[in-house]
């Protein structure tokens, strides 16, 4: 299965389970019933919907840039995040350590999907590195916030960092598709293609692609 077939069915299994829980909320409050299997039942669409977003992403990066084995991680991630949490609600679990393990893969599932999305726009050669720093700063907030899960660190110093950080993270996401929207705006610059015509009538370019060459306009005015 290619990228493209592959976000077709997450985009499908998304609209699915998105419709599926608006579906069960709305059965829920026009009956007066929402308990806790109604709860549990919104976990896991939402969580399967959330999912789906984000192999989403990994499978337009797949197709984009062709990493196939970073973009699979990717989807893995999303997938484990999910499968984690619908284990998590249904089988009713408290341990604290089985939720910072559901929390950590839930950050990193979003931070691919967020750092695949920004890379995917092709800029201008000058505007690329905002591309590097987004990746960077995903990566160090995503960290920052899997320290904060497990360390259960109460300084507010380090949120301040972490605030920091996440200011640039979003200053980035905002930047990138205007740089996108401006390098659109430019115009390509021209090139110069050099032929030649062999003995059989075919052109032929300088590292030996050929060419078939038609008339459009024969009136140049």
């Amino acid at each position: 299965m290619n990228s493209t077939a592959a976000r077709k069915i997450f985009l499908k299994v998304f609209i699915a389970f998105l419709s599926l829980t608006a579906l069960v909320a709305i059965l829920s409050v026009l009956s007066g019933d929402f308990g806790e299997i109604q709860i549990k039942i919104l976990a896991t669409t939402f969580s399967i919907s959330a999912a789906s977003i984000c192999s989403m992403s990994s499978a337009a990066f797949m197709e984009r840039r062709k990493r196939r084995s970073l973009g699979l991680s990717g989807i893995y991630c999303a997938a484990f995040a999910a499968l984690l949490v619908i284990c998590g609600v249904w089988g009713e679990i408290k341990q604290d350590e089985f939720w910072k393990v559901v929390g950590t893969v839930i950050v990193f599932a979003i931070a691919l999907a967020h750092a695949f999305l920004l890379v995917l726009p092709e800029l201008d050669e000058r505007h690329r590195w905002t591309q590097k720093a987004s990746s960077i700063s995903i990566g160090v907030l995503s960290l920052q916030i899997v320290a904060a899960i497990w360390g259960e660190i109460d300084d507010g110093s380090y949120y301040k960092l972490l605030a920091v950080v996440s200011i640039f993270v979003v200053l980035l996401t905002l930047v990138i598709p205007i740089l996108m929207k401006m390098r659109k705006g430019t115009r390509p610059q021209s090139e110069t293609l050099i032929l030649s015509r062999n003995e059989e009538g075919i052109f032929i370019d300088s590292e030996g692609v050929m060419y078939e060459v038609k008339t459009i306009n024969s009136d140049p005015h």
